[in-house]
């Protein structure tokens, strides 16, 4: 069953915007490392801040603030920084439920070109995607750097099967459905446009699957989802991710300096875009 926690602070003058912030950039962590359902931050009257984050079960929650000392990490600790007084906190157990969902749920949907089934990623897909994860080559202009182990690969991907506002594929042959060749993710982000975003395994690269996985993605997004524009956020030097989304059809829009701080450094990103219109011209 559902629980939720209400979580209850009085800040320092003058610290509200940093400690919204941190708080967002918290929220996001837990839910990508925990499969928490997120949380909603609410100001009272009197000026205090009441959150409201809610979980599959009591139990996840215990086991994700069990296993990762959050407050060690910097948002956390810029949160702290912020708050003058903390409340107790309550947890909560869900008994009736009748608030409306703020996008609707979609039915699971499979893509299937001439080689390849495109089907929603599932967290069991952790073990066939770690070579993807823990390759150097295919992580250096990722975000964050190679993980090492099948429980990281499995925290890493939390966010691409429960994430919100997203669509995640599994990239598989025809031949071998259960096999995760690698993903393709559609992530929505303003109304009317999606940033996407793919990776694969080391065996499974040279062989147009990536080519492939787009074009179905791509004719999803504009045809099916109705969505007006479309973008990659790209590394300057990852050729050949550029080289794949030019061939996809996106345009050269422009460069961000200093956009990304990751484990190579602070990187400018390149960004391609394309419209519903492009996919027909």
């Amino acid at each position: 069953m559902t629980s939720a926690v209400l979580y209850h602070w009085k800040l320092k003058p003058g610290r509200d915007a940093d400690f919204r912030l941190a708080w967002e950039e918290g929220t996001r962590q837990i839910h990508q490392l925990c499969g928490s359902h997120g949380a909603i931050l609410h100001q009272a009257d009197d000026g205090t801040y009441w959150s409201y984050a809610c979980w599959p079960s009591e139990q996840a929650r215990q086991i994700c603030f069990n296993e990762t000392d959050w407050f060690s990490r910097e948002c956390f600790q810029r949160m702290q920084d912020c708050i003058e007084e903390r409340f107790e906190e309550t947890r909560l157990e869900l008994t009736n439920d009748l608030l409306q969902d703020r996008t609707p749920k979609t039915d699971p949907v499979i893509l299937t070109t001439a080689r390849l089934v495109l089907r929603p990623m599932s967290i069991h897909d952790a073990e066939a995607l770690l070579p993807a994860l823990t390759d150097e080559g295919n992580m250096r202009f990722w975000s964050s750097a190679p993980i090492t182990t099948l429980g990281e690969a499995r925290d890493y991907i939390t966010w691409n099967v429960h994430g919100a506002n997203i669509e995640c594929f599994a990239i598989t042959e025809q031949a071998d459905t259960a096999k995760a060749l690698g993903w393709i993710i559609l992530m929505d982000r303003k109304s009317g446009q999606a940033e996407i975003g793919y990776i694969l395994c080391p065996q499974a690269q040279g062989k147009g699957y990536a080519l492939e996985a787009g074009k179905a993605l791509v004719r999803h997004a504009f045809s099916t989802r109705k969505i007006r524009r479309l973008y990659a956020d790209i590394d300057p030097d990852n050729a050949g991710s550029i080289k794949l989304v030019e061939r996809l059809g996106f345009k050269y829009e422009g460069r961000l300096r200093g956009a990304w701080k990751t484990h190579i450094g602070v990187r400018d990103t390149l960004i391609y875009g394309m419209l519903s219109q492009d996919l027909a011209a």
